[in-house]
Parts: structure tokens; C-alpha cells; sequence
């Protein structure tokens, strides 16, 4: 669950208000949606919003290291050798003094260590140059093979996206250095996304509302997340179409967070950036009163029984791993079953904890069944000192924690996890509802086709990261949810928290994967 500032249960409405003319005529039944043929322009993810942005940095260094006076850039290979070595190998046979004619045909000085395979680490004489010497030396008969001595770096992984630099969740979790092992996960495993939806269609919708009348909407395929072949299975169980459209941001972080595409200049980077996403809309816009309940008053949204549906859904429709960001304080049985039902057809379930401390930390469904089922886990939050966020509900069924941040404002890049959410260019996003209904009146639209980043905290952003290692996980064989559970617990880093805050610790993908015998 993500939570808005320091009030828990509060999730960002990101959203443009923008003026429109008449409000078409409809026959689409009250408080439904129609998809009309007058399609939205692409979506464009906006520059980053700076505005009180206090300016940090996070050292990227880690893919090749810099020249210096010892190191040298091969242009054929683009590689670094060490200036002034080359590495050789003589043949079987050959005496002292037939090396060291050799050695002195290519340039060389002297052995300074010899290796196992009759190699040898060769120092040139003063100012010789270590091409020229393996050329050399590669003609001379005692020599078996030759080489630059070349340096080899940690292989690990800062992809380029243009704000990488913003998430320092993921170097919290020690992630570049799971992506050497396993870099993003599987395209055929199947990540379902059950919260506020995901646009997925450059489209125009014309919601029918019984207190409004007919509102067309415009909608963008979320940019740097949605791209043609990943969307798998989409539904929306609120208004019980194909078409599940966010009004409110939350599924779309979230969303980000597992899979948003990396390493592609653009935007940030999502954990398991290869695998396919069913987002499925269960809840209604992402707060208790949303765009959607103006739009469909009365609707399903967030309801026990919507939930279950989808769960069962995903299960049903190859779903590998589930993420619930979302719950309340009363009990339900019937997610609980639906939960093992998802966990007894192969699906790892990551659950929120609750952003209910600061309310007297009651206890949260569905996450208090994690604890209950080897398959399924709760989540809990971290700050960025990776101690347990304010916010975070904490009980002994919290089982792993994971980055959820601790934001300060709508710009706290600093201390939130910051993905994809709606372009935000007017207060008239968080008017009250009443207030929203007048403006809808007097001719104001929302629309949900520019995107920008945005930092957010809450349980609801620590989840992704668990379903998203589950994934990595998965990808590497490992099948059964259980066995998932058990890899991401006994490989967790221990960090400075009560067993009731964050369970087993940190979740660390770099450790879970070697864990489980995967090594490179």
C-alpha cells in the first residue's frame, strides 16, 4: 500500500484536469465505459520535476574502469590492459635461456610471476609497448601463445536509463549485482499486477456516470513500461472489460517497479525487465474516492470478493507471480483461499504488510495469511537508512522487508522509490470529491496520457520489489512458490530490526540466486 506523506491508507491521484467542449450523448448504461475509435496520441513521459529537489548522487561507476597511467583502451575490443605486461606462454621444453632470448626479441625485461599452465606475467623494458611486444613475440619459436594483459572488471550492471540514478532501492537490495547472474528475468513468465490498472491502449473511453452524465477520458499506453507483446491477460473486474485503465497512478508504479523496460535511455529501470504483465483492475483508482467512484458509483472496487475473482483469475490464466499492493483491517477469509488456491497451481504471492503503525498497527488482510502460506509473503517497508519506515505495519507475520521509502513531499526523489506515475500540472488532482464533480460540470476532463516520474512510499512500493526477485527466482527454475519463499528468507541480509518489523531482513536477489546455485 502506498501511502501520501505521513497519512496511511492515502494514495497519490495523478492526474490533469484540462478544459473540453460539449459532453457527448452516450447510450452505454450508467456508471459503465464504452471505447470509442477517436484513439489518444501516444503517451510521453515528461522531464524530471526538480522543484525542492535536494540534489544527490549515486556512484555508477562499476562497468569499466577509467583510464589511468596503468591501464590502456584496446579500440579493437574495447577492453583496458595493463600498460607495460603482456602474458605469455612458452612451450614445453623451452630452457631459461631460450625464454629469455625470446623475452628479448619481443621487448621484454624479466618474468615478475609465473602461473599455473606454463604461463607467465612478462614486464616490458622502459617505454615498450605491449601490442608491439605480442606481435613480436608471437613469431618467436619458443613461444606458445601471447596476450595483452587485460583487466577484467565486476560485470556490474548500471543500465542507462536516464534516472537510474534516482533509485537507490535497487542498490539497496544489491540488484545490479543480481542482474550479473540473471539480467531481468524470463519473457514468458507472466507477473500479475491486481491494484488500480495500467493503461495499455492509446485510447479514448466515455465513462457513463449516473451524477455527471457521459465523460469522454483520455488514455495513453504508459510510456517506457507498456510496449507491444507484454501485456498478457489484462482485465478490468470493476467495470468487467479488457481494458484496465488507471485513474489514480498506483498499479502503475507499482507495475514499474517490477518490469519497467531497462536499458533503454529512457526513464528509470524495473527489476524483472523482460518478463509480461496482466494488469488486473480490482481497486478503484487507487484511493477510497476516486475518479472511478464519480465515474461508477457503487462499483465493486477494492471489495473482498473483486479481489479473490482476480486472484483466482490469475491462477487460472498462467500467471507465475502475483503482487498485492493493497488490504485493510478485516479479516477475509476468502482471499485467504484464494491466495492458496493461486499458491497450489505453482504462483508466488508477494503481499503488502499495511501502512498501519502510526494508527496502532491493527492488523492487515491479506497479509496477515502470509505468514500462513509457504508461497505466499508479506512485505514489509524500509527507509533508505534500511530501518523499518514509520508507516510500516508491523507483526510476527511480516516475513521480508524491501525498500518503500519515506517521502517528504511529491518530489522527495531522495527517500522515495520513484517510477512512472500521471503528469501532475494542477492542484485540481487532489480537490475533494465534491469539488471534482463541479469541475466536471463546468467543463474540466481528466486525462491520464502524460506521465512523469514520481517518488512514492508506502508498503504498496516494497512489494514489487519481492515479486519482482520471485521472478528472477522463477526465471532460474525454481518453480515452486515455497521454494521461492525459502530462497528470498534464507538469503536475506540482515539489517538493524525486530523479527516483527522485517522477518528474515532485506531482500537481496544477489544472494537468493547464488543461494540456489546460480553463479557465473
Amino acid at each position: 500500500m502506498a501511502r501520501r506523506f505521513a497519512i496511511a491508507w492515502s494514495l497519490v491521484v495523478l492526474i490533469v484536469l484540462v478544459s473540453s467542449g460539449p459532453v457527448p450523448t452516450s447510450q452505454q448504461a450508467l456508471g459503465r465505459k464504452a471505447r470509442i475509435q477517436d484513439a489518444a496520441t501516444p503517451g510521453v513521459l515528461g522531464p524530471l520535476r526538480t522543484e525542492a529537489l535536494q540534489p544527490f548522487t549515486i556512484d555508477a561507476a562499476g562497468i569499466a574502469p577509467p583510464p589511468s597511467d596503468h591501464l590502456i583502451l584496446d579500440p579493437a575490443t574495447g577492453a583496458y590492459y595493463r600498460r607495460g605486461e603482456v602474458l605469455v606462454r612458452f612451450k614445453a621444453g623451452a630452457d631459461a635461456a631460450v625464454r629469455a632470448q625470446a623475452l628479448r626479441r619481443g621487448g621484454g625485461a624479466r618474468i615478475i610471476r609465473a602461473l599455473a599452465g606454463n604461463w607467465s606475467v612478462v614486464e616490458l623494458e622502459q617505454n615498450g609497448i605491449a601490442v608491439d611486444a605480442v606481435r613480436m613475440l608471437r613469431s618467436s619459436t619458443a613461444v606458445e601463445d601471447v596476450s595483452l594483459n587485460y583487466v577484467l572488471t565486476p560485470q556490474q550492471i548500471r543500465p542507462n536509463d536516464e534516472n537510474y540514478s534516482l533509485q537507490w532501492n535497487f542498490d539497496a537490495i544489491n540488484l545490479p549485482r543480481a542482474w550479473e547472474l540473471n539480467p531481468g528475468a524470463s519473457n514468458e513468465i507472466i507477473v500479475a499486477v491486481i491494484d488500480s490498472g495500467l493503461n495499455t491502449l492509446n485510447e479514448t473511453f466515455v465513462f457513463s456516470s449516473p451524477i455527471v452524465g457521459d465523460i469522454p477520458v483520455r488514455f495513453s499506453a504508459v510510456p517506457d513500461l507498456v510496449a507491444e507483446g507484454r501485456i498478457e491477460g489484462a482485465h478490468d473486474f470493476v467495470y468487467d472489460d479488457e481494458f484496465p485503465v488507471d485513474l489514480g497512478g498506483h498499479g502503475t508504479h507499482v507495475a514499474g517497479t517490477i518490469a519497467q523496460l531497462t536499458n533503454n535511455n529512457i526513464g528509470v529501470a524495473g527489476i524483472a525487465y523482460n518478463v509480461k504483465l496482466m494488469p488486473l483492475k480490482v481497486i478503484s483508482g487507487g484511493s477510497l474516492i476516486s475518479w472511478d467512484d464519480i465515474f461508477f458509483p457503487g462499483n465493486l472496487g477494492g471489495s473482498v470478493a473483486i479481489v479473490a475473482e482476480a486472484i483466482r483469475y490469475a491462477a487460472d490464466n498462467n500467471a507465475k507471480v502475483i503482487n498485492l499492493s493493497l488490504g485493510g483491517p478485516g479479516a477475509a477469509p476468502a482471499l485467504r483461499e484464494a491466495i492458496a488456491y493461486a499458491v497450489g497451481r505453482g504462483v508466488f504471492v508477494a503481499i503488502a504488510a499495511g501502512n498501519s503503525a502510526a494508527a496502532g498497527n491493527p492488523a492487515f488482510y491479506p497479509a496477515a495469511y502470509g505468514g500462513e502460506i509457504a508461497g505466499a509473503m508479506t512485505v514489509g517497508a524500509v527507509n533508505r537508512d534500511l530501518r523499518r519506515a514509520s508507516y510500516s505495519g508491523f507483526h510476527p507475520y511480516v516475513e521480508i522487508c524491501a525498500p518503500g521509502g519515506e517521502v517528504q513531499s511529491d518530489v522527495d526523489y531522495e527517500r522515495g522509490i520513484t517510477q512512472v506515475g500521471y503528469e501532475e500540472l494542477s492542484t485540481l488532482s487532489f480537490l475533494s470529491v465534491t469539488q471534482k464533480i463541479a469541475a466536471l460540470r463546468a467543463g474540466f476532463r481528466p486525462r491520464f496520457d502524460r506521465f512523469e516520474l514520481r517518488p512514492f512510499d508506502g508498503t504498496s512500493m516494497a512489494t514489487p520489489h519481492v515479486a519482482g526477485v520471485a521472478a528472477l527466482l522463477y526465471s532460474q527454475g525454481i518453480r515452486n512458490p515455497a521454494a521461492i519463499e525459502q530462497a528470498i528468507k534464507r538469503f536475506a541480509t540482515p539489517i538493524d530490526a525486530r523479527s516483527d518489523e522485517c522477518g528474515a531482513g532485506l531482500v537481496d536477489p544477489r544472494r537468493a540466486l547464488r543461494g540456489m546455485g546460480v553463479a557465473r
